[in-house]
């Protein structure tokens, strides 16, 4: 396997940080995107790059350095999510014209098949389609990573909205409690190559 210099944004976050070990321990040069306004705690191994979502000149800089972007920032069912952040990075990379592959914030629900999904998820899907159409616009080099839920967000909660311990008392039922989750919904996309 190719070893790359891989940035990831939101790197000490629940997933980012496991990327982050993930790329350390397949070899790859590996930098965490670190904003001056928090401090981190890094995996021993990775290397730290200064720059803010309020500065474009420091994210184009920090991309310049980079051949691959993956962006782990906040991007849940709740409306408070920072997918929207994406155009910054989007921005950065079109400006930079140097990263082989970026993987934007996808690592949930594939939202171009969740048009029958409910609210407040279908809000998030309907964001994540947005910003999806600004990168794919771009002509940036992209992957979908589309676990389903691997990561526990909804599994520890009871699939309960912006619950990540189970409720002691009661689950509530979106819908009338009859939505299955069906194989044939499983599947890869992968953008173009360079």
């Amino acid at each position: 396997m190719e070893k790359s210099k891989v940035l990831i944004v939101g790197g000490t976050g629940y997933l980012g940080k496991r990327l982050v070990k993930s790329s350390l321990a397949n070899g790859h040069d590996t930098y965490i995107l670190q904003r001056p306004e928090i401090g981190v705690a890094i995996e021993k191994g990775a290397h730290l790059v200064t720059a803010s979502f309020n500065d474009h000149q420091s994210l184009v800089d920090a991309v310049k350095l980079m051949e691959v972007v993956i962006c782990a920032i906040f991007g849940v069912h709740i409306r408070s999510h920072h997918i929207f952040l994406q155009f910054k990075i989007v921005d950065a990379i079109k400006e930079a014209g140097n990263i082989k592959r970026f993987f934007p914030s996808e690592f949930g629900m594939d939202p171009a098949r969740m048009e029958n999904a409910m609210e407040p998820g279908r809000v998030t899907f309907d964001d994540k389609m947005v910003v999806r159409k600004a990168f794919e616009e771009a002509g940036i080099p992209f992957t979908y990573v589309s676990a389903y839920c691997f990561a526990g967000y909804f599994l520890g909660g009871l699939c309960q909205i912006s619950h990540i311990l189970p409720s002691t008392d009661s689950v509530v039922l979106l819908g009338n409690g009859n939505q299955k989750g069906h194989p044939k919904n499983i599947h890869n996309k992968v953008g173009p190559l360079m």
